[in-house]
């Protein structure tokens, strides 16, 4: 009874083992191949038994290769590609004993790639969501995307638009004042929305004007901060245009009179602000983030501001940001930030400010 229990398992020895990594150049010890010998035993016992559930789910009697793939992907693993055919793999013996290898055929290249029947790849499973209005007419539109004219606005959501947008970018600070606080209150202009994420994302071409960059930034803030208004298809955009202003080097920061420190500043606490209100929104938005935040910050030649915005944006996410992405990279960065630091020669003066910025902004974290 023992011996057949013992044949319904798969058994790898720990030769086949130690010559498949020698192929590719490694050299395992005994212990080591029989470990992983053991290991692969499972994996394959494991495969085999999640696959066999998949051919009883479809009632049928025979496993075939999709049933396997489908136990692949189920443990997060890729799928095998090559084997799903329905005819037979020919195979042919060879001389030197009873080995049988698969014949390889020549494949004529320039009819391979002329050929009009493509095999099709394992592509990942994934879910869209498409939504439509409420008065019953699709959006034919993607996602997040902005529309090229404001045609289809009725005539008071573009009279609305126009004059907000005058407002904001006028010379009447008490007019921009009102309507900011009304961006942040009014329940009616969902239909407004991507028009004015359309109007966020200009802070890439003003990138001089650090006036108008707050100003931009403030109608982000009051757009996010309007609990009547969905941001979900619009968050990666918001944060695509507060991240420019946290770590570009803006043209209006060459002129050490412009304090482009505060906007930096500003713009991190907005970002943080759009991850824990609407992070959710949003699958993987804080590894984006923080991937982001850290490639700035890694980069030697990116000027010190760009760092001084890496790191106030890592200290506006929290300590979990602080520590994952600022600790591993101090001591190498501290070692740059020291020799700037001890340059007393005139012309590194300013680079020097600049330096002692990011040296704040680090103690500050």
């Amino acid at each position: 009874m023992s011996e057949r229990e013992e044949r319904r398992f798969v058994e790898i020895p720990r030769e086949s083992v130690r010559l498949m990594a020698e192929s590719t150049g490694l050299e395992l010890s005994d212990e080591v191949a029989a470990l992983l010998a053991e290991d692969v035993c499972y994996r394959l016992r494991e495969a085999t038994q999640n696959s066999s559930q998949f051919m009883k789910h479809t009632k049928r009697r025979k496993l075939t290769v999709e049933d396997f793939n489908r136990a692949l992907r189920w443990s997060s693993v890729e799928a095998v590609c090559g084997y799903g055919s329905q005819e037979a793999l020919p195979l042919r013996p060879a001389r030197e004993g009873e080995l049988y290898f698969p014949e390889d055929r020549e494949v004529n290249l320039v009819e391979l790639a002329l050929a009009t029947n493509l095999p099709k790849g394992c592509a990942e499973t994934a879910v869209r969501v498409h939504v439509s209005y409420l008065d019953g007419k699709g959006n034919l539109a993607p996602q997040g995307s902005v529309p090229s004219a404001v045609s289809s606005l009725t005539d008071d959501l573009l009279k609305y638009y126009q004059q907000v947008t005058r407002a904001v970018l006028g010379d009447d600070p008490q007019l921009m004042k009102v309507a900011l606080q009304d961006l942040q209150t009014n329940s009616k202009i969902a239909a407004l929305l991507p028009y004015f994420v359309y109007v966020v994302s200009g802070v890439k071409s003003v990138s001089h004007d650090l006036e108008q960059l707050h100003r931009l930034l403030q109608v982000a803030r009051s757009l996010v901060r309007n609990p009547h208004l969905c941001l979900g298809p619009y968050v990666r955009s918001l944060v695509g245009s507060v991240l420019y202003c946290v770590l570009e080097p803006l043209a209006a920061s060459i002129n050490p009179l412009n304090d482009h420190w505060t906007l930096r500043d500003g713009a991190a606490l907005l970002l943080s602000h759009i991850f824990w209100t609407h992070g959710d929104l949003v699958s993987g938005l804080y590894q984006q983030i923080l991937l982001s935040l850290q490639k700035v910050l890694a980069d030697p030649v990116r000027p010190l501001c760009s760092h001084y915005g890496a790191v106030v944006g890592l200290h506006a996410l929290g300590w979990k940001a602080v520590e994952r992405v600022l600790y591993p990279h101090l001591s190498t960065y501290w070692t740059n930030l020291q020799a700037v630091l001890d340059d007393y020669s005139v012309s590194n003066a300013q680079v020097k400010a600049d330096g002692h910025k990011v040296y704040g902004a680090i103690l500050v974290s």
